[in-house]
């Protein structure tokens, strides 16, 4: 109780001085008014948005965080006086557990503001994103929205373009009877079409005949999105208009007959390269015990330093090319897999954080491209691919061009059942332990089982 009216004491007094101080101003506006305090600056806001990224690339949130010091200056000048400031959690996990940790996060009101995105499908199924298509698309590399559309909206920003690609030793072709300059070349001849999917096959299988390489072509080890370029590259599609799961039995056919002959019939392949992990297929890329991996461009990064070459030296020996059109497939391609930023739809400041990536798109792009030069890649800003940091990078700087002839992925139902049991096969069939048309009917098989009749459409 004594509390309270010393509370109620207090009020009554400064209440009492505020009058007294209006009743002071009344009788002073006689006198010239201080041009200091005519126009006093508004009251600063600061806001604290929070942060969260998985796996390696930290430059991504890093580039929201850049951003931001950029945007509170264009609010300056609108007169806005915030300052934002962040709360990081970077993580190192499972994809899914971090998308699942992401969806529970939103159920139970406790979600980042901005995040790296993962299984999309699932999180707009959620709600748990805000609809981005006022974005301006203009500024972006064409369709590199596709993996973050559900419906016609737009529910994520793309940050890079990783594209998917062909590494080839130009050592190896060197040693073969090439000169260097024809080995340069290559990629522009894969371009222009004139050097085609069944030139790359012939050309790995002479290659390893007369010793140049011990073998002609490596993959990764595990489960991945990879096999699916040369499963495009035979004439294959696993996904309709739609963005729903398609199994091409015929194309799988093909693509599993290669697999299975790479191996076994021209022994251009290891038998039991899945069983060899990371660090040996790095190194076999790397050195040009293998001429030809296909991967993201980003894992130049690893197979560089597997063989403990800086990028200018990596970009000596080992170049990239696309896809080369096939006997199937009439056009050269490369698959982007952009990584890209998506908004929590329950945010307090939906409005700013839209700016943030805005800000990114239309202004500060450069810091997109060095986020590109630092993990190797292109970026989705037209104008950031244009950018020293990209044009002067060893390792992407003459592959600008596979911009205008990547293919963004949408989204896929399904597509993580699909490229398991697919990698599934792969295994088998390099081993020899199965033919192509069993792997065929297997795949086939755990498809039916494993996914809803309406995630998949069997042709």
């Amino acid at each position: 109780m004594k509390k309270r009216i010393l509370a109620l004491t207090l009020s009554l007094a400064v209440v009492a001085g505020l009058l007294a101080g209006c009743g002071n101003k009344e009788t002073s506006q006689t006198q010239d008014p201080d041009p200091s305090q005519s126009a006093a600056a508004p009251q600063e806001e600061t806001i604290t948005l929070r942060i969260a990224h998985n796996y390696d690339f930290v430059t991504i949130p890093d580039a929201v965080i850049a951003a931001a010091e950029r945007l509170e200056k264009r609010y300056a000048e609108e007169g806005k006086n915030i300052h934002i400031e962040f709360e990081k959690d970077y993580q190192r996990i499972d994809w899914n557990e971090y998308s699942q940790n992401l969806i529970f996060a939103y159920k139970n009101g406790d979600c980042p503001d901005i995040f790296l995105v993962s299984d999309v499908p699932s999180m707009v199924a959620s709600g748990m994103l805000l609809d981005l298509s006022d974005l301006d698309n203009g500024v972006f590399v064409d369709g590199v929205f596709a993996p973050y559309t559900v419906d016609g909206k737009i529910y994520a920003m793309p940050f890079d373009l990783p594209v998917r690609v062909i590494y080839y030793n130009k050592s190896v072709l060197v040693k073969h009877g090439w000169t260097m300059e024809e080995a340069t070349a290559l990629p522009q001849k894969v371009a222009s079409g004139e050097f085609t999917w069944e030139d790359f096959v012939q050309l790995c299988k002479d290659l390893k005949a007369d010793g140049s390489c011990t073998w002609g072509l490596a993959h990764r080890p595990g489960s991945g999105s990879d096999f699916l370029d040369v499963f495009q590259t035979l004439g294959g599609r696993y996904y309709d208009e739609n963005g729903t799961l398609v199994f091409d039995e015929e194309a799988m056919l093909r693509f599993f007959q290669f697999t299975y002959d790479a191996a076994n019939t021209w022994e251009i392949t290891p038998h039991d390269l899945s069983q060899q992990g990371w660090p040996a297929i790095n190194t076999m890329a790397g050195d040009g015990t293998a001429f030809a991996y296909y991967g993201p461009i980003y894992s130049a990064t690893y197979v560089a330093g597997a063989v403990e070459k800086e990028p200018e030296q990596f970009a000596e020996d080992v170049a990239f090319m696309m896809f080369p059109a096939s006997e199937y497939n009439k056009d050269p391609f490369v698959i982007a897999a952009p990584q890209g930023m998506g908004i929590n739809a329950d945010t307090k400041y939906p409005e700013i954080c839209k700016d943030l990536l805005k800000e990114l798109a239309n202004n500060s792009y450069d810091i997109l491209a060095d986020h590109a030069d630092t993990i190797f890649t292109l970026s989705s800003i037209k104008e950031a691919n244009e950018l020293e940091a990209i044009t002067t990078n060893p390792i992407v700087r003459d592959c600008g061009y596979m911009a205008d002839y990547s293919i963004s992925v949408p989204s896929v139902d399904g597509m993580n059942a699909f490229t398991s049991q697919l990698h599934t096969e792969i295994v088998q069939l390099e081993l020899g332990a199965i033919t192509p048309e069993e792997a065929v009917a297997d795949m086939k098989i755990q498809l039916e089982l494993n996914l809803d009749a309406d995630e998949i459409i069997f042709e």
